[in-house]
């Protein structure tokens, strides 16, 4: 059954709610909210309703539903359980033309109440067809924490300017635009601070300079340099400066583990420049006009990377045509994402920039297949390395990371008997448990659990390719509790397969 989604204005109607306790107290507080006049039939009620009948807020009748209780309702609701007065209620109700919703009664309901969420005059309304209306309140819930009091201050300011703008902008076409590129702009950033005034100024140059958020050029397209100054940005960043550069950590694979502060920003970028790492449906998340530009390197490719100084003229000169750019790194900016070298090349060209950090890899990956880097008993430290540091001639200390008691390597499946071997020299346990994560916290994720000696066999037995997180300590041997508890897959000397319904992030265990 598909519902038609309204926004009712029950300012002044009469609204009969049948039944006194807690969910009737609940619809009754709702409709009192809208404005409607309540009345509630019912022999007994909760506390609260008998309080709001006592001091006049509801008419109460204190008895059972009896036929005629609706004469005069525009909507009704009955938060009975009982069926067969539910039937009578939705009997009168269809003769008398009155909106009805039964709770949790679909047969008997002319129209359900979504789960809502409000916020100043922003509402949100849920709902699932009367199927499953926990599933609609943990919605409603996930909505809440994105839309809150900055959003409902918001509108409060663009309802007050809308007649102005009306009136200077005549043509409607301009004007949907207009509005557009208002609500996608960083005014809302003005608006978190509490800055109004700064937030009028910028609606005021968006209204001035219509053109200059619309500049999403794509790959090849050059354009003039704009000389535009602007109000700075509420962060601080940027005064007087034409954009804006955001370093944002994407997370290990997973797009779900993305910071909420990440997906915010990504979300109003006009042009994001990420890696290979980065999930498809991450980079969906850009609004639709964006422009995307790839600079990572493709699997098993013969073309040579995009060299660190190329991107860094990207970002300067995107930036200087007024854009917002987001810079998409999988794992966090400054773990191994060369972004220290990005934030330097950024300030020596005087372009404004902020790091967005983001869960590493490190940490995530090894955790989404049930090992810890630290433990009580296990690990008091652990140490992260890049795998690319480990072929050939090396700085690292290789004394020091033989004794470290969690040794994490990023990006290091191709130097894996290397690594091995070096530790193994420099006087490391062969027995040493050790495990390779191919895919952290995606579906796809596969792990070989095996020994510091043997590990760089077991890898290329089953084929493993990057990307691919390998760690050397004891804490690999608490995967195996946890395989012991049905937690994670098999895992001695294996390959495990994902396991749906893990504890741990997406499907995990292998």
């Amino acid at each position: 059954m598909t519902f038609y989604p309204v926004v009712l204005n029950l300012r002044g109607r009469r609204a009969v709610v049948i039944g006194g306790g807690a969910v009737a107290e609940q619809k009754v507080l709702g409709l009192l909210s809208a404005g409607a006049h309540v009345t509630v039939v019912s022999p007994e009620t909760t506390p609260h309703l008998a309080e709001l009948a006592a001091a006049g807020g509801i008419d109460l009748r204190r008895r059972p539903y009896r036929s005629g209780d609706l004469a005069g309702a525009w909507l009704a609701i009955a938060g009975t359980d009982d069926r067969a007065a539910n039937a009578r209620v939705w009997a009168e109700a269809e003769r008398e033309g009155v909106l009805l919703n039964a709770v949790d009664d679909l047969d008997h309901c002319s129209f359900i109440a979504p789960a809502i969420h409000r916020e100043g005059d922003i509402t949100v309304a849920v709902s699932t067809s009367g199927k499953s209306p926990a599933l609609a309140a943990r919605l409603r819930q996930r909505v809440a924490r994105l839309v809150g009091p900055a959003e409902a201050r918001l509108c409060e300011l663009l309802g007050e300017l809308r007649p102005e703008l009306a009136a200077r902008v005549p043509d409607s076409h301009e004007r949907t635009a207009l509005w557009y590129r208002i609500v996608d702009s960083d005014v809302i950033e003005f608006v978190r601070q509490r800055d109004m005034d700064g937030a009028r100024e910028r609606i005021e140059e968006l209204v001035d300079q219509p053109d200059t958020p619309r500049l999403k050029p794509g790959p090849g397209t050059t354009l003039p340099l704009r000389a535009v100054t602007h109000r700075a940005h509420p962060s601080g960043w940027g005064q007087g400066e034409p954009g804006v550069v955001y370093l944002v950590g994407a997370g290990p694979g997973d797009p779900g583990l993305i910071t909420a502060k990440g997906l915010e920003i990504l979300r109003s970028a006009d042009v994001v420049v990420y890696d290979r790492l980065v999930a498809p449906s991450l980079l969906a998340e850009a609004p639709p006009g964006a422009e995307r530009v790839f600079v990572g390197k493709r699997p098993h490719s013969s073309g040579a990377d995009l060299a660190q100084s190329e991107i860094n003229a990207l970002l300067v000169e995107r930036a200087r045509r007024g854009l917002t750019v987001v810079r998409l790194k999988g794992g966090d900016p400054f773990v191994f994402g060369r972004g220290a070298e990005e934030c330097e090349a950024l300030r020596a060209a005087g372009v404004p920039f902020r790091v967005v950090p983001g869960v590493t890899s490190a940490i995530a990956v090894p955790a989404a297949a049930g090992i810890p880097v630290t433990h009580r008993r296990l690990a008091s430290a652990f140490a992260v390395v890049t795998g690319h540091e480990c072929e050939g001639v090396s700085n690292l200390d290789w004394q020091s990371l033989a004794r470290v008691p969690t040794l994490v390597v990023l990006m290091g499946l191709s130097a894996l008997p290397e690594i091995t071997a070096r530790l193994l020299e420099h006087g490391a346990d062969p027995d040493t448990p050790a495990a390779a994560i191919a895919s952290g916290t995606l579906p796809a994720q596969r792990v070989v659990v095996a020994t510091l000696a043997t590990l760089a066999e077991r890898v290329a037995e089953e084929g493993l390719e990057p990307p691919a997180t390998v760690v050397f300590g004891e804490v690999v041997r608490v995967r195996e509790l946890l395989s012991a508890e049905g937690l994670v897959g098999q895992l001695e000397g294996s390959v495990s397969s994902p396991l749906p319904g893990c504890w741990l992030p997406n499907q995990v265990g292998g």
